[in-house]
């Protein structure tokens, strides 16, 4: 009886030595023999390592990268070597290594970029459009006297080819030509290019030579009175307008010319208009025009404002037939009157 007593605390104690190690250890699981390693409890690493080659072969990679999966299998074999050569914390670290290695097997490989669209080069930008030409076609002075003469220029951009009608005919793209006139006369200059035709126009007036004046009786206390020239200047507007045109700049700085010329000169601007339209209107409007020529001789060429002045006659003076457009271009126009003192 006293034997038996021995006995049983003798398993006691082995029991409670088992289980406080069991109890300090949570590394540790049940045995399921597959590393043929004894004992009830093993730890935890070794049959993770098992399972973790299990899982990767049930997934095919034994068969998708089957030289990765057997290094994998071996590890995990090699681990259970160790473990069961009682090189517990060897074994269990090795078994952490093969699983590592067995849920790393055939990582899927990176995709492949899509190849690069081949994009067809631009087609080539259309040849510019060749620029149209222009000229211009000047008159200087813009009014003479029949037998004087006046000088065409004449300037071109972009044109190969350009002639001046009538009577002059084929010309250079750029220049100056005398011409005597013995009418009224407009020029048409006709540039053109591989853009296409430009067309300018100048006109000039041709009046007829002044009468020799009859010498007066001169009282001897009365000095006489000396008629300076230029007495007309042809500038003439488009209908309702008094804007002066550019290409009678050129006549205007001739009469400009001529008061510096004569300083002592003084003189009118007259405004004349055609028949076209109501008479009271076409007065103001003449008036207008006078006043438009007075400014710019004031205002361009210093002339002083006490010398010239402006007067509007409407319709009342006309110099040719208003039935024509061509009799209303010439009423509608500046001419100037000035004494020399």
């Amino acid at each position: 009886m006293k034997r038996e007593k021995l006995i049983g605390k003798a398993f006691l104690l082995v029991a409670l030595g088992a289980a406080g190690t069991l109890s300090g250890c949570a590394s540790y699981e049940v045995n399921n023999g597959r590393g043929n390693i004894p004992g009830y409890w093993i730890r935890y690493e070794m049959q993770e390592a098992d399972r973790a080659i299990e899982a990767a072969r049930a997934d095919g990679k034994a068969a998708l990268c089957p030289d990765e999966f057997k290094e994998a299998e071996a590890a995990k074999n090699n681990a259970y070597d160790v473990f069961r050569a009682c090189h517990t914390e060897e074994g269990a670290a090795l078994a952490k290594q093969a699983t590592a290695k067995a849920k790393a097997l055939c990582p899927p490989r990176p995709a492949q970029p899509a190849p690069k669209p081949v994009v067809a080069p631009p087609p080539p930008p259309p040849a510019p459009a060749p620029e149209a030409p222009t000229d211009t076609l000047l008159i200087n002075p813009g009014s003479v006297v029949k037998g004087e003469a006046a000088t065409l220029s004449w300037t071109s951009a972009n044109a190969s080819n350009c002639i001046i009608e009538p009577g002059v005919g084929p010309v250079p793209t750029a220049g100056t030509l005398t011409i005597t006139p013995n009418d009224d006369a407009l020029y048409t200059l006709t540039c053109t290019g591989p853009g296409g035709i430009a067309k300018s126009e100048a006109k000039v007036a041709v009046t007829a030579p002044a009468p020799v004046p009859v010498p007066a009786v001169v009282q001897p206390e009365a000095a006489p009175v000396k008629l300076c020239q230029p007495a007309v200047i042809n500038i003439q507007f488009d209908t309702n307008k008094s804007d002066i045109k550019p290409k009678y700049h050129d006549e205007l700085k001739v009469l400009a010319d001529f008061l510096k010329e004569f300083p002592n000169a003084t003189g009118t601007i007259e405004g004349h208009t055609d028949s076209v339209g109501d008479k009271a209107a076409n007065m103001k409007l003449s008036q207008r025009r006078a006043d438009s020529v007075r400014k710019y001789l004031v205002d361009k060429f210093g002339i002083a404002p006490e010398r010239v002045k402006a007067v509007g006659y409407g319709p009342t003076k006309p110099v040719a037939d208003n039935k024509t457009a061509a009799g209303k271009q010439k009423n509608r126009r500046i001419e100037s009157n000035f004494r020399c003192d």
